[in-house]
């Protein structure tokens, strides 16, 4: 597969346009998120800094150099993006480590995964996902007919999904390494590695994170919690609970845009983690369930681009991108409703952070430029 797609790389002309339902799916992610960055971040950035626009002035510098980025790579080939896939991860991995190391990386609440440039704090784990998945997609396509064979497509790919697991959990990101671990996992699934092999793996792998979540205090706290969120409502599960409240308190058509209560401090991480309760209250389960169809659109047209990429390299890098960004929203959605424990990863477009929001812009301009290879070759 490999040596036939470099013989004949897919061809551009100026005239392809990207994919028109990823633009404006994307344009309607800004425009609604950063409404509701404004609305969440507004009481919180007037008590900590005195100026309640200066959060969602940050905000909209991280917008732009995303802009820029998605701008950048929609017109990227993907034949470049294959030949950069091992030193982009390599890169990634490199800066993974710059927080653990005192006087580079900035610590809050005992975890250490920001760097900070400037006004901007850098969370190398977003950069360290969308390495991940260029670099399964190349490495799995590299392999073709090999991946069967256990030593040339799962060892390979589970030592680098355990490398950056490690360096996540000493952060600790205990919900990135479980995040990076699905989607490598489904790209080997798509690239064509045996499904026994998998299961065999899931066993062991479930194990581990059975016996990390045990381990760790705080994170047990987090399941128990999941599991009964009554047990300590004030307490350990008081985050869990208030964003149960939020969410419900907004009935079938919220309380009216801006309109939060919860917001003004009852509810924890309410422009990062839980904005989606916000949503839920203000607007209500309708509009808020909208939110979740938009990410349903992009999910259908990124598996669609996936589906009609002419070459293996192309489909894995567009599935394990939507897989990504669709699986985040999902997850984050679900830890909100409760119908997860508590993560700490936050929703795509929606949530305050520079950069979830420059990635996830970068990675919607991969897709955009994937979209302009579907023609005939």
């Amino acid at each position: 597969m490999r040596s036939q797609a470099s013989a004949s790389r897919v061809k551009v002309r100026s005239s392809d346009r990207p994919d028109p339902w990823i633009i404006a799916l994307t344009l309607v992610f800004i425009a609604v998120g950063s409404m509701f960055v404004l609305d969440t971040t507004y009481f919180f950035s007037q008590r900590t800094y005195g100026d309640g626009y200066r959060m969602v002035a940050k905000h909209a510098v991280s917008i732009v150099i995303g802009a820029i980025l998605m701008l950048g790579f929609s017109r990227c080939r993907s034949d470049l993006l294959e030949r950069l896939a091992r030193p982009a991860l390599v890169v990634a991995g490199v800066l993974l480590l710059l927080p653990l190391f005192p006087g580079i990386g900035s610590c809050t609440k005992g975890a250490c995964r920001w760097i900070t440039i400037g006004p901007l704090n850098i969370q190398p784990a977003e950069i360290a996902k969308a390495a991940f998945v260029v670099y399964m997609a190349a490495s799995l396509t590299s392999k073709g007919g090999r991946l069967r064979e256990w030593k040339h497509g799962l060892l390979p790919a589970l030592l680098t999904m355990g490398v950056l697991g490690a360096v996540l959990l000493k952060q600790p990101d205990f919900g990135s390494a479980v995040l990076i671990g699905i989607i490598g996992m489904v790209m080997m699934f798509l690239a064509g590695v045996p499904l026994y092999q998998l299961a065999l793996l899931s066993l062991p792998a479930a194990a581990g994170a059975a016996l990390l979540i045990w381990l760790e205090p705080y994170r047990l706290g987090r399941f128990l919690c999941f599991l009964d969120p009554g047990q300590d409502p004030a307490g350990a599960c008081y985050q869990v609970v208030q964003s149960s409240r939020t969410f419900g308190s907004g009935g079938i058509l919220g309380v009216g845009l801006g309109n939060s209560i919860q917001k003004t401090g009852y509810l924890p991480e309410a422009h990062t983690d839980f904005i989606f309760s916000v949503i839920g209250e203000e607007m209500g389960v309708i509009r808020a369930a909208l939110v979740l169809l938009c990410f349903c659109v992009l999910a259908y047209r990124g598996f669609r681009i996936a589906h009609r990429h002419p070459e293996m390299f192309g489909q894995l890098l567009a599935a394990g991108i939507t897989f990504a960004l669709i699986s985040q929203a999902l997850i984050n959605m679900g830890v909100v409703l409760g119908l997860l424990p508590t993560k700490g990863l936050v929703l795509p477009f929606f949530s305050y952070g520079g950069s979830s929001m420059m990635m996830s812009l970068a990675c919607i301009g991969i897709l955009m430029s994937l979209s302009r290879e579907l023609r005939e070759r």
